[in-house]
């Protein structure tokens, strides 16, 4: 009886060393199991005492992948290179062709010689923007990036890009979580969020729920937008109907780039208002406006609709680089402002006319030229 009783204790050990293993490996395989743990899934973000470095911390983010694909975007249709809702969505062919050629065009000089050999990740921004980051690593360090815009005919916009050190850039993980933690949103590594980067023409933003509150946040300069829900869904509204700006992939392959022009006036528009002083530019051609900056120290950007929130701007325009097609009969040459401290971004002329106006930046030393048209 007693031999009987210990094979029965002897069977129930084992049938419980074998359920608490299987539990094990499920939870191992996956991370949704309930014995894992809690708050767990691609995009969530834990907010660590130290940064997360180089692509590493964008795949945290659910920016990217470890491989490189994407964890958000919007719907399209199959035969459409907008990304798609769905998880680990692999980076279709002709973006990553997109993105080889561009590199390629402009690697040849500073600050872009370094993207040729760099890791590249790709990943789609939040749902309805159409458009995909490109970020560019140099070991643990992130060097560079591409906003790559998609239409509904196939075509691809390089609609902003820009070089410098990550803090400088857009999308930065690391401020994002340093600013949160200043302001007290944020109180322990325990915290979890879930980072949702979005594009509005010349706009990069995160939009984050902490405590079941919603913010909308500058994805350059972290800081608090002040907008409500319909604030926001006004934006993502505009950013969807509005056209791409910049290089179409079909005048990528014959176009180059040519060297950056930079004017000797760099920094804060804030620093000193007399441009406020100076008369609102008439629309520019890119010859117009390469020539100003040539002639002037520097242009400043301003909203024209009063929305400085929702562009970034006063913008200091400190520079340009021109996108010319010499075999192209008749084609202007595509114009990119560069604007920035610590790193540049470069936007789209057109896309800056479209949203506001220059204004010359002016110190104490004269007034402006006008510009002869």
């Amino acid at each position: 009886m007693d031999s009987l009783s210990r094979m029965r204790r002897i069977a129930s050990a084992l049938r419980v060393s074998f359920l608490l293993i299987v539990a094990l490996l499920l939870t191992a395989v996956f991370p949704e199991f309930p014995l894992g743990p809690p708050g767990g899934g691609a995009q969530a973000v834990r907010l660590m005492d130290q940064p997360a470095q180089g692509a590493a911390a964008f795949r945290d983010a659910g920016i990217v992948d470890a491989k490189g694909t994407g964890t958000s975007s919007s719907a399209a249709s199959a035969l459409s290179p907008l990304p798609k809702r769905q998880q680990d969505m692999t980076v279709p062919e002709s973006l990553k062709d997109f993105v080889r050629k561009a590199v390629d065009k402009l690697a040849g000089e500073a600050p872009f010689k370094e993207w040729k050999t760099a890791e590249q990740t790709i990943g789609p921004l939040g749902p309805g923007t159409h458009s995909w980051l490109v970020n560019f690593f140099s070991g643990d360090q992130r060097i560079g990036y591409m906003i790559i815009t998609a239409s509904d005919n196939g075509e691809y916009t390089l609609s902003e890009y820009g070089a410098g050190t990550d803090e400088s850039l857009p999308y930065s993980v690391s401020e994002l979580r340093r600013f949160l933690a200043q302001k007290g949103l944020i109180h322990s590594s325990d915290n979890i969020i879930e980072p949702i980067p979005l594009y509005a023409p010349l706009l990069p933003y995160w939009k984050i729920t902490l405590n079941g509150q919603t913010l909308y946040l500058n994805a350059i300069v972290p800081e608090i937008l002040p907008w409500d829900k319909s604030k926001a869904e006004a934006v993502a509204g505009r950013a969807q109907s509005a056209r791409p700006y910049g290089l179409l992939s079909s005048a990528l392959p014959d176009s180059t780039a040519k060297p950056i022009f930079r004017s000797g006036q760099a920094g804060d528009p804030y620093d000193n208002l007399l441009w406020l002083t100076s008369p609102k530019l008439a629309r520019l051609t890119a010859g117009e406006f390469a020539r100003l900056l040539h002639r002037e120290q520097g242009l400043v950007f301003r909203s024209g609709a009063g929305e400085n929130d929702t562009v970034f701007a006063p913008l200091m325009i400190s520079g340009y680089q021109l996108w010319t097609r010499p075999d192209a009969t008749g084609s202007s040459p595509i114009a990119y402002a560069a604007s920035g401290m610590g790193g540049q971004r470069f936007l789209p002329l057109d896309a800056l006319q479209q949203s506001g106006q220059f204004q010359v930046y002016v110190t104490g030393d004269g007034q402006p030229e006008s510009l002869n048209r």
